[in-house]
């Protein structure tokens, strides 16, 4: 009798045919419930009418509403479920919570997409207005200076009488001021990538001057300073280009690339200015230093005489821009200074 379940078995086998009882045989071999759940709906799908179908159908439909109950909350578990019971009592329902929960999955991942795209933007913004920032300033200040018309006449009357002029000098970096000149001072650090290197550090300065005259201080002379071979950093900054400095060739080049925007920036606001010669002169350095800052009197050597790329005159101004020479005994600029002249001098 103990041998009887063996041949009973090995008779439904060989009645229920090989693919019947391997299928089945994934029932029996199944450790978890779900896998036993997910072999019993593959069982019946392959073998509606097997030898096991009446038993494991019963099994089946009786686990069902548990089934469905245990994984309603999340899609996972909605998906296990239409896969095990695809034309379930429940299916429906199913269906429209999946489609709810995938719709809702869709939306987060859209917002998140969104938020990203729109944290990409604003750093590259960013990185752009910082890779800007030198040449904004310059041109801001080009754009101003030249627009005064007040030339020869105390600051306080030249403040009064453009307000966006007081505005952008009183704004920080405050400007630092003796008797005879008022000066603010810019600076950025940044980095640019060196081929076989990871980057250099580097850091532009940007000294605008306002010179003054007499007792009352009248406007004479304004100036934009950059010291440490400033149209190089310029160029840098601008261009996430690395210059060495020393090579003349890259220095010509750093050169002519801020001539070609100064220029225009110049004859944008003096179209009447027509090209003069100029005779070379040395930039006094400061006379007031920024907080915190040494002032570059304290560098020895003497001045040094820059070079005189371009002079422009017009309408009792004269506009010139420089670069500092090769030799670098004491300070040395690139930039350009704005100056009021004599009628009898144009």
């Amino acid at each position: 009798m103990r041998f009887l379940p063996l041949i009973v078995l090995l008779g439904c086998a060989t009645v229920a045919g090989r693919d019947d009882y391997a299928a089945y045989r994934e029932v029996r071999l199944a450790e978890a419930d779900d896998e036993r759940r997910s072999a019993i709906a593959e069982y019946l799908s392959a073998h509606p009418n097997g030898a096991w179908a009446d038993d494991l159908r019963a099994e089946h439909d009786a686990a069902e509403r548990e089934v469905y109950e245990s994984n309603k909350s999340d899609a996972e578990g909605l998906r296990y479920y239409l896969r095990v019971y695809p034309e379930g009592q429940f299916a429906e329902q199913a269906q429209a919570r999946l489609a709810a929960l995938d719709a809702v999955r869709v939306n987060r991942q859209r917002e998140a997409d969104t938020d990203r795209e729109i944290h990409r933007e604003r750093r590259e913004q960013g990185l752009e207005e910082r890779r800007q920032w030198a040449t904004t300033a310059i041109s801001f200040w080009t754009r101003i200076l030249l627009g005064v018309s007040e030339w020869g006449k105390p600051i306080s009357e030249v403040a009064a009488a453009h307000p966006e002029f007081n505005d952008a000098f009183r704004a920080d970096p405050p400007p630092r001021c003796n008797a005879s000149e008022c000066i603010k001072y810019y600076e950025l650090d940044f980095a640019v990538p060196v081929p076989g290197q990871t980057r250099i550090e580097r850091q532009i300065r940007l000294v605008l001057r306002l010179r003054f005259d007499g007792e009352n201080r009248e406007l004479v002379r304004a100036e934009m300073l950059m010291p440490d071979r400033g149209f190089s950093r310029w160029y840098e900054l601008s261009n996430t280009e690395f210059l060495e400095t020393a090579d003349p060739e890259q220095r010509q080049h750093s050169i002519d690339w801020a001539l070609e925007r100064l220029i225009p920036w110049v004859r944008e606001q003096a179209p009447q200015a027509q090209a003069v010669d100029v005779v070379p002169e040395p930039i006094d350095p400061p006379t007031v230093g920024a907080m915190g800052q040494a002032l570059e009197t304290d560098t020895e050597g003497e001045l040094v005489l820059p070079l005189a790329l371009q002079g422009l005159r017009t309408a009792g101004l004269e506009i010139v821009v420089f670069a500092a020479a090769d030799d670098d005994a004491g300070p040395a600029y690139d930039g350009f200074f704005i100056r009021r002249v004599q009628p009898d001098a144009e």
